[in-house]
């Protein structure tokens, strides 16, 4: 079965992380450039927003080399300029033939929960296609964004928007767990769960974290259950049953009829020597989480001291999970009350007793908005790492399921 598709610090994490909140325009002949010059004042003007909240005004222009020139960079060669410019961008519009862009994107691309969006114009404007990552990516929202901009006609293929405009639509699924935070472990059987939205049948859905907001009852059947709870046995696989969606910050073993959604209400504060091997922490995070059965694509957010914001191991455990590393002053975390503090590292930073790993945990939940308790006690691993996880607890302005 496919599950959460691989994403290595080298790759997926380490390219969002240098991505430039930019719409990287790519024209490709002479009798493009007016739009292309066209788009990037409208855009600086009205900026787009990206799922994630980035704001993106800047629109960098490229062309063949011999249409370079007058802020324009020169492309050689499109694929080999591709290769190194196609995850540095937020997203990216070619001014040109559809088959162009396909061609040279088809060998880049990985999956579509990490692929920058793309759209195509035509150099007339009177079209805005969206090509690539169209929900999750938002790239149907950016085609709408630019047609308004440019008072030409979005093109959007995909199934769900189609239906949107019917009485008793069912929203995409995927936008839907998007915009509630959740992370898709089975990707593959998200395309089965949409298919059965679209027929306008319902959907089974085990929910006790409360993660999904409430929504139609004809979308979502809610399941009863508790947080300690394990979800329904699913159905065996069946191309005419949807499979049944579960969500929890908890590790669900994998079944051909569940598509699992991690819940990222887990925050790990962390504690270490310094210099110890790269590979420690997310070892040993990996390690924890499998012996108390958590979810580790449930970790929302790293935290740690000031001083160990370059520790190589933290940072390659952050990079890793594709999650930010939260550091906190000495002093903050000290006056945090914690369960085990420690006089050794109160004497480190010259504080009273305190749990550095605790007290991070708890303040990076806190600064995303959430209260939060700990829901595992400082560990120690090999006398060099300590840790502990904080539980953030539901939105006060969540409202259960209605089924």
């Amino acid at each position: 079965m496919n599950q959460t598709p691989p994403v290595s610090a080298a790759s997926g994490a380490a390219s969002r992380k240098e991505a430039a909140p930019s719409l990287a325009c790519h024209v490709l002949s002479k009798g493009g450039l007016p739009l292309a010059r066209r788009l990037a004042a409208r855009l600086a003007a009205a900026p787009w927003r990206a799922p994630d909240g980035r704001i993106v005004a800047a629109c960098p222009l490229s062309a063949p080399a011999r249409l370079a020139g007058d802020g324009i960079r020169p492309v050689h060669d499109l694929a080999a300029f591709l290769a190194e410019e196609y995850r540095r961008h937020t997203a990216h519009a070619f001014v040109g033939a559809t088959g162009i862009a396909v061609r040279v994107l088809a060998p880049l691309l990985r999956h579509k929960s990490q692929d920058p969006p793309v759209v195509v114009l035509d150099p007339a404007g009177r079209f805005v296609i969206s090509l690539l990552s169209g929900h999750w990516g938002g790239g149907n929202d950016l085609a709408r964004h630019l047609a308004r901009l440019l008072r030409a006609m979005p093109v959007i293929t995909t199934a769900s928007d189609h239906a949107a405009g019917q009485a008793t639509a069912s929203p995409a699924l995927d936008l839907l767990i998007r915009d509630a935070g959740l992370r898709i472990l089975d990707w593959d059987l998200l395309p089965r769960a949409q298919a059965a939205l679209l027929e306008g049948r319902s959907l089974r859905l085990w929910d006790p974290c409360q993660a999904l907001p409430a929504v139609l009852p004809h979308v979502f059947e809610l399941l009863s259950g508790g947080e300690g709870d394990a979800p329904p046995v699913p159905a065996l696989p069946d191309a005419d049953i949807p499979p049944l969606l579960a969500a929890h910050w908890r590790h669900l073993p994998p079944s051909p009829g569940l598509l699992r959604l991690a819940v990222p209400r887990l925050y790990v504060g962390l504690g270490c020597r310094r210099d110890i091997p790269e590979a420690t922490a997310l070892a040993a995070l990996a390690e924890v989480f499998i012996a108390r059965k958590l979810e580790m694509r449930a970790v929302a957010a790293l935290g740690t001291v000031t001083e160990k914001a370059d520790e190589p191991a933290l940072c390659a455990a952050a990079a890793r999970l594709d999650i930010p590393l939260r550091v906190f002053p000495a002093d903050e975390l000290a006056r945090c009350v914690t369960p085990t503090p420690s006089e050794a590292a109160g004497r480190r930073f010259h504080q009273p007793p305190f749990s550095v790993c605790e007290a991070a945990a708890l303040l990076a939940a806190r600064a995303d908005g959430h209260s939060a308790r700990l829901l595992l006690s400082k560990i120690v691993v090999q006398e060099r790492l300590t840790l502990a996880v904080a539980l953030a607890s539901p939105p006060a302005t969540s409202t259960p399921n209605q089924s």
